[in-house]
């Protein structure tokens, strides 16, 4: 075979070979270097450790309303309101002075309205306002100041035709002029809320709060009824009890949050990665205590101080219904 001859055969041996090779067949060879030993993640930032913040207001007028003869209990709005109504003096010429009148008279019977349903409104499982005000002239006396600041709840309301004036008056539920500072009075030099408060909790509760940024109770199905403090039990065991914590002056708010609908809490991006859990029934003489069951209770039971941090921030939310 001659040279030339030998090169056209072995150009149609190529030729053949690339018919071989399938339709987009990677050819190029990549080269993988050589590693002396296992990889090593890279070094974990040591962060530090950013407990949840207050969770701002959350109210919901209407969504816990308990109606009473009267006015409500607006547990979501976290006041209690009462009306009342007041006749224009059909002999008096005068309309603007009659109506006046009448309004001053309105203003006067929603306050006694509302006196009454404050003495209603449950301080805890076993407790209503009417029984510490018949123990202690004090809370007698303090929940008289709080009717008295009542306020309107919008404008008066002018029936020209029955010759009637409406008015809704309404009080605070919470905080030192509510009703809750008339049951529970804080001590005089009560501490405020530290930003750092979190640095004292134990490292078992820095770990749960860096999960867990909030806790939700759902006692809806358990018939769970509001209150100014209600308890949180597992099983025979109290967790929690706000107003212990009211007692010993300890920093922060003492009241948990009330809602019909977690539907707009749970979409709020500063609420978080909640803990939920059922509220497995109601004890007590008016079932506003929460009982959880065991194996829900178990994250909670060794950590008093997460609860308590958790309530001083208005993160937990008990869902309920009247």
């Amino acid at each position: 075979m001659n040279r030339q001859s030998g090169r056209r055969s072995l150009g149609f041996l190529v030729a053949c070979l690339l018919l071989l090779v399938p339709a987009g067949c990677v050819t190029k060879t990549t080269v993988v270097p050589a590693v002396a030993g296992p990889v090593e993640p890279p070094p974990a930032v040591n962060a530090p450790f950013k407990p949840p913040s207050p969770l701002g207001p959350i109210f919901a007028p209407g969504e816990v309303r308990e109606l009473v003869p009267g006015g409500a209990i607006d547990w979501s709005g976290k006041a209690v309101r009462a009306r009342g109504a007041g006749v224009l003096d059909p002999g008096n010429s005068n309309r603007d002075v009659a109506r006046q009148m009448a309004e001053r008279a309105a203003t006067v019977v929603a306050r006694r309205n509302l006196f009454e349903i404050v003495k209603g409104v449950r301080v805890d499982s076993d407790t209503r306002v009417h029984d510490l005000m018949a123990s202690y002239d004090s809370v007698y006396r303090r929940i008289e100041v709080v009717v008295k600041g009542a306020r309107l709840h919008g404008p008066a309301r002018y029936d020209s035709v029955a010759g009637i004036v409406e008015v809704e008056m309404e009080c605070d539920l919470y905080g030192e002029s509510g009703v809750e500072g008339a049951v529970a009075p804080l001590p005089a030099a009560a501490p405020q809320p530290e930003e750092n408060a979190a640095a004292d909790l134990s490292p078992a509760a820095q770990e749960f709060l860096s999960h867990y940024s909030a806790l939700v109770l759902d006692g809806a199905s358990a018939g769970l009824k509001p209150a100014l403090f209600p308890k949180l039990y597992d099983d025979g065991a109290l967790l929690l009890d706000p107003q212990e914590l009211v007692d010993a002056g300890t920093p922060g708010a003492h009241t948990v949050q009330y809602v019909g609908e977690f539907d707009r809490i749970l979409g709020r991006p500063d609420l978080g990665q909640p803990l939920t859990l059922r509220v497995r029934e109601a004890h007590g003489k008016s079932g506003s205590d929460a009982v959880l069951g065991r194996a829900d209770a178990g994250l909670l039971r060794e950590m008093p101080a997460v609860l308590e941090f958790l309530l001083g921030r208005g993160r937990i939310i008990i869902k309920t219904t009247l």
